[in-house]
């Protein structure tokens, strides 16, 4: 069946006239269209639709996926007590500039050692995110922490901050899929490092520094 334009039916009289002279809102038959035409338009629209909105949900699940993990040592340590120092001045300025450093990064979790020094890096950014801080036991053998590291990050959807000390943070980004990175000297306190992971892709480090070296 074919779909044109409105006809109007006229007189006798009147369609002699109009075969000599076509009225302006004639329309010829190639300007008809059919309903097959009209049906395969709308199809072709629809499968346009589809395949922006698959793309655009194939997009946001791949950001869904992608989580950022933000290591760092913990920052400058009081000479006293040897076993568990709190924080120097030099360290609490440092600590207080990770809010700044990652001022435009969420946080769905904070995580640090049972010892002072991690707590005390990561507490003014916890404090200004109204976020606690997880405790996971640094014990030996260290292997067995590094592991309990790995399953916290993972039990928790979104980035994630962690404090650590210069003999872990290599073995946790590494047991985490990033690569293997040079030893931490024990005079470094300001290496940031960002882990970028997906489950369907290679992670990717970047390794920058904040506060004042």
């Amino acid at each position: 069946m074919t779909v044109g334009p409105r006809v109007h039916t006229l007189p006798p009289s009147c369609a002699a006239k109009a075969q000599q002279a076509p009225s302006h809102g004639q329309v010829s038959a190639k300007q008809s269209f059919s309903l097959t035409d009209l049906l395969l338009g709308g199809i072709r629209g629809i499968g346009i639709l589809l395949m922006l909105t698959l793309g655009l949900s194939l997009i946001n699940q791949a950001h869904a996926n992608e989580r950022l993990i933000i290591l760092v040592r913990h920052a400058e340590t009081a000479a006293q007590p040897s076993e568990d120092p709190q924080l120097s001045a030099a360290g609490e300025i440092r600590a207080i500039a990770l809010i700044t450093a990652l001022t435009r990064t969420p946080l769905s979790q904070i995580v640090a050692t049972q010892f002072q020094r991690t707590q005390q890096t990561v507490a003014p950014i916890a404090n200004a995110r109204h976020l606690p801080i997880t405790l996971v036991s640094a014990q030996l053998p260290i292997q067995t922490h590094i592991q309990q590291m790995v399953e916290q990050v993972h039990a928790v959807k979104g980035n994630t901050l962690i404090a650590g000390h210069s003999n872990t943070l290599p073995l946790i980004i590494k047991s985490l899929g990033g690569p293997q990175i040079k030893p931490i000297a024990e005079d470094d306190y300001s290496q940031l490092f960002l882990l970028s992971i997906n489950q369907d892709q290679i992670a990717s480090l970047i390794s920058t520094r904040y506060g004042q070296e």
